[in-house]
């Protein structure tokens, strides 16, 4: 972990050399919003169903007497699991985005200087501090991968996990026969699931994405320069610097985190869902 530690710091003052963090209101609007999820988490347990039912429910059976002390001890237990899972899980998940999305910003600005560059100014010596910029790009990615591939794996693997049992127990036993607090519990968990999955998935999709963007525009420009522009004598470099394959984050070489991912868990999630509780 501190080895974890340290080199996720040095990556850290890498990016942000070569990148600026995007969409800071957004992401600090996210924060504070899960800073504030646990003490919505347990004031809504007080105020949802009754207090008798809820506080024997979190003392495993145990009557509990006293107004006072069921709020105190509902509220308690709730905070701290709302402050284990899901805001200390998705503060992770945040993070991870945030690196992604500089990452992601970093190459979109390439692939639009590219574009805005005509062919004449497209010479060999502009073409390789290009590839520099983006080397320096896959060392960071490559940081990030190997940071991040494990807990990741296991944030995806809980989150997916956690979907199923909301919607296994709503197949199950179905509405009528929930009681307020268990929706409530349901409600939330599913919902930070759900959001803490898909936009993972997504925001880490969005770096495979640009680095086609990035690979299609230099070829592009590349090859108009070759028509319009370069001579015999101009030296030309190597080809096979863009023709290795896309880099994509994997979970443990498991998961690929794609975009296109989002649709296939969700569709196994539905049917192996189904399935279990049809098989019951």
């Amino acid at each position: 972990m501190r080895c974890k530690r340290r080199s996720l710091s040095k990556t850290i003052r890498m990016l942000s050399k070569i990148s600026l963090c995007p969409h800071k209101k957004i992401i600090n609007s996210v924060t504070f919003l899960l800073c504030i999820l646990p003490i919505a988490y347990s004031i809504a347990s007080i105020s949802v169903g009754s207090l008798r039912w809820s506080a024997k429910y979190h003392a495993y059976g145990n009557s509990i007497h006293g107004s006072t002390q069921q709020i105190l001890l509902i509220s308690f237990k709730c905070f701290q699991y709302a402050l284990v899972h899901p805001t200390f899980t998705n503060m992770v998940a945040l993070l991870y985005c945030v690196l992604c999305q500089c990452c992601t910003s970093a190459l979109a600005n390439i692939t639009q200087e590219i574009l805005l560059l005509k062919p004449k100014q497209f010479s060999p010596h502009k073409q390789l501090d290009i590839l520099r910029r983006k080397a320096k790009i896959d060392d960071i990615l490559g940081k990030l991968q190997n940071i991040f591939s494990l807990p990741i794996f296991f944030l995806i693997a809980g989150n997916f996990l956690t979907c199923g049992s909301v919607i296994g127990k709503h197949l199950n036993y179905g509405t009528q026969h929930y009681r307020s607090y268990h929706i409530k519990e349901s409600s939330f968990y599913g919902i930070s699931s759900f959001c803490c999955l898909t936009a993972t998935l997504w925001v880490a999709g969005g770096v495979s994405n640009q680095f086609q963007k990035l690979k299609e525009a230099f070829h592009k420009k590349e090859n108009l320069r070759l028509l319009n522009v370069t001579s015999l004598d101009e030296p030309t470099l190597k080809k096979g610097y863009f023709e290795e394959t896309d880099f994509v984050f994997t979970g443990c070489d498991i998961i690929f985190y794609k975009r296109s991912t989002i649709l296939t868990l969700f569709g196994a999630l539905l049917t192996y869902t189904v399935l279990a509780v049809s098989t019951d």
